[in-house]
């Protein structure tokens, strides 16, 4: 130490080709952070390091991981008739679909790694705070979250708006509640009485178990963080502002935009409503009727 520039470069060729350019960034990052430790001085960006990257980020783009496809509402409705919401483990799957679906939230934001791995300061418990309210008519709940993956220990909250439907996330939530009613404060939002014990609601648990309904029903194979971009698509899909969906989300930078999927969907959509607004705007303004079948030839 420290690591010289041939041999910073010669790394990076080893392994171009072989991983994504996202990857060897991340290696190098991880030997700069080192290197700083030590109080070493750091030849990352010197001389041939930079190019060789670069020759990476071309010779690494096959090894891209896909972009995961959107949780559908179809997908939903094939969960929703899978589990049983009177039963108390039923009624906490379907909750926390709900919640990370609706509220456009981390999968890992509502659940917890393990029952050995529970976090106090990080995953939401009961006792959480959940404030009700009635907006322009609808049920609303706003949960506190105490971590996010953007914010970190100053939290965020997952905002759940009544559909008025059988995918109603608010309807979910209070079911849940009754049905795993008298939890200890002390456990996790969405634990469930499992006999005379409770058992939180787990990463794996809710995957393995979601991942079995939609693969049954023949559905698109979808990851965790594919109800995030779930909620994603259908809120641009039905119309909602774009910074609407990144403050529902908790997003801070336009990396939201990588979230947009069937684009085929939402584009026209879009152009659609802004269209249509024109036309009506335009009509109104020249006395025209807005409806192109009601003119007379």
């Amino acid at each position: 130490m420290p690591a010289p520039v041939p041999l910073l470069a010669a790394f990076i060729a080893s392994a171009s080709g072989t991983r994504s350019h996202a990857c060897l960034k991340n290696w190098l990052s991880g030997l700069a952070f080192w290197h700083k430790l030590n109080l070493a001085p750091w030849y990352g960006k010197e001389d041939w390091v930079p190019l060789v990257l670069r020759t990476a980020l071309k010779e690494g783009v096959k090894f891209k991981r896909p972009p995961r496809g959107p949780v559908t509402l179809v997908h939903l409705r094939a969960l929703r008739k899978a589990v049983k919401l009177d039963d108390p483990e039923g009624a906490a799957i379907w909750a926390t679909a709900m919640a990370v679906f609706w509220g456009c939230r981390r999968l890992g934001e509502v659940t917890v790694p393990s029952e050995k791995r529970i976090d106090r300061l990080r995953h939401v418990s009961r006792g959480c705070t959940i404030l009700r309210s009635r907006q322009a008519g609808r049920a609303v709940l706003v949960i506190d979250l105490p971590w996010t993956k953007s914010t970190g220990v100053n939290g965020g909250k997952c905002i759940l708006t009544q559909t008025g439907d059988d995918l109603c996330p608010v309807a979910a939530i209070d079911n849940h509640l009754r049905v795993n009613h008298s939890a200890p404060v002390s456990s996790m939002l969405f634990a469930y009485r499992s006999g005379h014990s409770w058992k939180s609601m787990t990463r794996p648990f809710f995957l393995t178990f979601t991942t079995r309904v939609y693969r049954d029903a023949r559905l698109e194979h979808v990851f965790g963080h594919s109800y995030r971009i779930g909620c994603t698509v259908q809120l641009l899909s039905d119309g909602v502002a774009p910074e609407m969906v990144m403050k529902l989300g908790g997003w801070t930078s336009m990396c939201f935009l990588i979230y947009w999927r069937r684009l085929e969907q939402i584009i026209p959509a879009a152009l659609s409503r802004a269209w249509d607004a024109k036309i009506k705007a335009f009509a109104k303004a020249n006395g025209l009727k807005e409806d192109i079948d009601e003119v007379e030839f």
